[in-house]
């Protein structure tokens, strides 16, 4: 493993690639840590909602008397008793391309799980009581379940109408969003193309499966304003969208950043419940509490299934000329990141290589599932699986080793990279992965094929994938994309610096890179920085903890204000010393003269003479837009085995290496690293949301199969040296891509094992006997 002590550049930092162990580790792991479900405010009202039974429906009539009638019961509510405006529920970027098709509580039932009632009451188990006691009279209708179901001529809609950028629009299908697309001559591309390559591939609803699941509380104020305690991945989104939803001012919604049990994605947007829960609390003028069942959650979101029909085309010398994608992205009931999602998709696509001509086409089609949202990797590990496939089917049939087909066609530094659509634009300034490529491969033997032990066969896929940091770019103001992060600094008359963000602390250790990127930037001791999640009141905008920007873009943040905290601590340091500011550096607890360093100031001494000439203490707030989303890069290699009397696929080995700029910490990137394989497995052997009859069947840990120790196998890490302009201190992102070509490359050497290609996550056993009785149809198994 690469002990990261220089980076490049030349700069030797004192805590930048230092591998550090998080100081809230003891607290984690002892228990002692309070989420949201851990919070018990006194004379707490307890919700419990009721679900729609059917995949679509009308709600005829609701009876609650005998549930209001119970004692201990605060409130019921039904649609017939709530606001029916409609609103949306994602945190968009491009706010304009928002659909808003959700309403509080609607008698038009979409998907089973949907909300029909809601109960507020003085304990959990009578908030449960009195739903048995509410009598539903529905009317059931037809539905849809995938998206092929959805696209018929003669499927009924999920949506009659919905709302976009400020007018109601009548939907004629179930199509709620399409964009296509296109960079690069078309004509050009096809008179240069030797050899066109097409293939259909298809993936499946993944479950987010974090830990901990959503929970909220929401508290009203005597002054009539809401404080949100809950599983959010954007304070500021939430509070967005819950103003909304509730048609009260942003000012009035207070929402509280809290430590999360994992999010991958789920906790970014705002759950189907929370505008319910909140309306609860303004309703009865108490505290009401909702911790989401296993079942429920399910429902919150998931990675969307996709359906993807995909072209290559080469030249006689092996450049891809061309590539082109048609996507269906199964949406589920409500457009949540629907737009974005499919805006995304083709973003990640049409950057992957440096084609002469890239389409896109896609779609993102409503069915009457539980909402599809945002999940670790947003719609590229989709796209990656459909084009590493058809890549490795190109580079074998061409007689060209996989791997050094790739290294021919990924783009260069200086090349644009599109990231997440073509509005949003950045010049790649670092790509170093063809070194931890090579690298890796030598040290893998990733080569290697077809090793038979009796009815054993074994081999080696390789896969490349990419993601950006943030959401950020050069033309994104163009097309009013809203991306920005910032941070507060304080000075305390003690000298120590107190850091307070936005960015939720979800696990991986956001707060520690904070506070290692402030500690260099001023010059401080790491261990003097305190990290305080703050709420929508006391911090600067920030889109959150999502889409891998927490080190790039919350970096910038800190960076910026650690600048400005930085020059009022020297300018009052130099007059203290009677000298320049220039002449002057912060190094831990004091601040020096560079060429006589028996001058100095404690930083104590400085923040109260600060204080005491100016009446407040030296502070710096910044807000920002980074003016790039810098490319990660990553090249997984995976050493798989499949039994040929089983179908059963085994992961054996596997090698990730990465640029992803300088690392901060190694030891918080290889874990993201080790959790975005974990991860990828899931998606490639063993996670799926089944569907039947309209309807999830294994919404429970005991029916839905996540990747265990057992699962897991043996992981080497390798970082490339490498460093980003765009990023603090040359940092870039690993969040998410460490998941995006994980089960390409699991697929890939399944392919390469048994000699047929796989099109369909996740790799079941039952469609690897298929494909192995299709190859030899006379075979005894």
């Amino acid at each position: 493993m690469r002990k990261v002590d220089k980076i490049l550049q030349g700069t030797v930092f004192t805590y930048i690639g230092k591998r550090r162990l998080r100081r809230d580790i003891i607290q984690r792991v002892t228990g002692r840590i309070k989420y949201t479900a851990d919070i018990q405010p006194a004379k707490t009202l307890y919700a419990a909602l009721l679900h729609s039974p059917y995949p679509s429906c009308i709600v005829k009539n609701i009876d609650v008397k005998r549930a209001e009638a119970l004692n201990g019961v605060a409130a019921v509510l039904t649609p017939f008793n709530v606001p029916q405006h409609r609103f949306g529920r994602t945190f968009s970027p491009v706010p304009w391309k928002v659909i808003k098709d959700r309403k509080i509580l609607d008698v038009r039932q979409r998907f089973a799980g949907d909300i029909v009632a809601a109960v507020a009451a003085d304990s959990p188990e009578k908030a449960l009581d009195a739903l048995d006691l509410i009598e539903v009279d529905y009317e059931a209708l037809d539905y849809v379940a995938s998206v092929e179901e959805a696209l018929r001529p003669d499927a009924p809609l999920v949506h009659e109408e919905v709302e976009l950028g400020g007018s109601v629009k009548k939907m004629v299908s179930n199509i709620g969003f399409s964009e296509v697309v296109e960079i690069g001559s078309r004509s050009e591309a096809y008179s240069r193309t030797a050899k066109m390559y097409e293939d259909s591939f298809r993936t499946q609803i993944m479950y987010n499966a974090a830990i901990e699941p959503r929970a909220i509380i929401c508290s009203p104020r005597p002054d009539g304003s809401l404080d949100i305690f809950c599983t959010t991945q954007s304070i500021h989104g939430t509070r967005y969208w819950l103003s909304q939803a509730l048609q009260i001012p942003m000012n009035r919604v207070i929402v509280h950043a809290l430590p999360l049990g994992g999010g991958f994605g789920a906790k970014y947007n705002l759950a189907i419940h929370e505008p319910v829960i909140a309306y609860l609390a303004l309703s009865t003028g108490r505290t009401v509490k909702h911790v989401s069942s296993r079942q429920e959650d399910f429902y919150t979101t998931a990675r969307r299934a996709a359906a993807m029909d995909v072209k290559i085309g080469v030249s006689s010398e092996g450049k891809i000329e061309v590539m082109e994608m048609k996507a269906l992205l199964q949406s589920g009931a409500y457009a949540d990141h629907m737009v974005e999602a499919v805006t995304c998709v083709g973003g990640w696509f049409i950057s992957s290589y440096a084609a002469t001509y890239r389409y896109y086409e896609g779609k993102g089609v409503y069915t009457n599932l539980p909402v599809c949202g945002a999940m670790r990797g947003f719609g590229n590990p989709q796209q990656n699986f459909a084009l590493e496939s058809l890549v490795d089917e190109v580079a074998e049939d061409l007689g060209m080793d996989p791997l050094e087909f790739r290294l021919k066609n990924l783009p260069k530094e200086g090349d644009v990279y599109y990231g997440q659509g073509p509005t949003v634009t950045t010049v790649i300034k670092s790509m170093n992965l063809e070194k931890a490529a090579r690298k890796l491969s030598h040290e893998f033997g990733w080569r290697t094929r077809g090793i038979v032990r009796d009815h054993v066969v074994r081999a080696v896929g390789v896969a490349v994938g990419h993601h950006t940091s943030g959401t950020g770019g050069q033309m994104a103001e163009l097309q009013d994309r809203q991306e920005g992060a910032g941070a507060v600094l304080k000075l305390n008359e003690d000298g120590t610096v107190s850091l307070t963000t936005a960015m939720v602390e979800m696990g991986p250790g956001e707060h520690e890179t904070l506070a290692a990127i402030c500690a260099e930037a001023l010059g401080v001791a790491v261990e003097d920085v305190y990290v305080e999640a703050g709420n929508t009141q006391n911090t600067p905008f920030d889109m959150g903890t999502h889409a891998s920007r927490g080190t790039y873009v919350g970096g910038l943040g800190v960076l910026a204000a650690a600048d400005t905290l930085k020059q009022q601590i020297l300018e009052q340091a130099a007059e203290m010393l009677e000298c320049s500011p220039r002449d002057l550096e912060i190094k831990q607890t004091r601040v020096v003269h560079k060429e006589a360093v028996e001058r100095s100031v404690k930083l104590s001494d400085v923040a109260m003479r600060f204080k005491t000439r100016r009446g407040f203490l030296p502070i710096a707030v910044s807000g920002l837009r980074p003016n790039a989303a810098p490319p990660s890069w990553a090249v997984i290699f995976a050493d798989v085995s499949v039994d040929t009397e089983t179908g059963l696929v085994k992961v054996e080995r596997i090698a990730g290496g990465y640029d992803i700029g300088t690392v901060v910490n190694p030891a918080e990137a290889e874990g993201q690293a080790h959790g975005g394989i974990a991860t990828g497995l899931g998606y490639a052997l063993l996670e799926e949301v089944g569907v039947g009859d309209g309807k999830y069947l294994n919404p429970s840990f005991m029916d839905y199969h996540l990747p265990s120790a057992v699962e897991m196998c043996e992981v080497k890490i390798y970082f490339a040296d490498s460093f980003d302009p765009y990023g603090p201190f040359g940092a870039k992102s690993i969040g998410e891509l460490a998941t995006n070509p994980v089960a390409s490359a699991v697929a890939n050497a399944v392919s390469r094992a048994i000699g047929r290609r796989v099109k369909t996550l996740p790799l079941k056993t039952e469609t690897i006997l298929k494909l192995l009785t299709e190859k030899n149809p006379g075979q005894k198994r």
